[in-house]
């Protein structure tokens, strides 16, 4: 049977409300009229330099994944993160750079930023977490069941107060991003650790995303 997929806005949509059902104390009232904004809009590229994504609900976004080049005004940016892997300590994986962790909507503008985790390879990961319980290569899974699994961890991860409500959306929406960027075939490797509470993803050996636990990962 032919599947379906929604534009990254309306699949955005239906991921950010189900979320915000189960964070009580976040409002989201999205609106029918199309969003303008003011920002540069690329493609979806490998080795993005900033993890600062945003959507809308112009025709034109279901045609390709897409992140969106912040002006500097936009980037939210913090202090005290190491520049790259190799100048980070080796308990955990560190959020590098200078991006913090920032979610935000003006009108129907959606704005989400996690961080960069410059230099962390499948064999420094490996060495600071241990072998993953599971290697995912298959494409389908990023397309059908990691977007699910990563609300789950989200959901669970501020029921328990360890990440808020903003980081929460933040994350989900880089976690969509993904999984649109995969159906138009950018190839991920995914790690799980914890019986897939924790994934970690990669692209072309580099880390893109990890699940926000603060037991492995640390940012601002």
């Amino acid at each position: 049977m032919k599947k379906q997929t929604l534009p990254l806005f309306f699949t955005l949509l239906l991921s950010l409300l189900f979320l915000s059902a189960c964070v009580p104390d976040l409002k989201i009232n999205f609106k029918k009229e199309p969003t303008t904004s003011t920002s540069k809009k690329k493609t979806f590229k490998k080795s993005s330099s900033s993890r600062s994504t945003s959507s809308n609900s112009s025709s034109d976004s279901s045609s390709s994944p897409s992140t969106t080049t912040q002006s500097s005004s936009n980037i939210v940016t913090t202090e005290g993160l190491p520049k790259n892997a190799q100048e980070a300590p080796k308990d955990k994986i560190y959020a590098t750079g200078n991006l913090k962790v920032a979610y935000s909507r003006n009108g129907d503008h959606i704005f989400a930023q996690t961080p960069d985790y410059e230099g962390y390879t499948t064999a420094l990961v490996q060495k600071i977490l241990g072998n993953p319980e599971k290697q995912i290569t298959d494409p389908t899974y990023i397309a059908e069941s990691f977007e699910n699994t990563e609300l789950e961890n989200i959901k669970g991860l501020y029921h328990e107060g360890k990440i808020t409500g903003e980081q929460a959306h933040a994350f989900l929406m880089g976690a969509v991003d993904l999984k649109q960027a995969s159906k138009f075939g950018v190839d991920y490797t995914i790690y799980t650790y914890k019986n897939n509470t924790i994934q970690l993803v990669f692209e072309n050996d580099q880390l893109l995303y990890i699940t926000p636990n603060s037991d492995v990962v640390f940012f601002k």
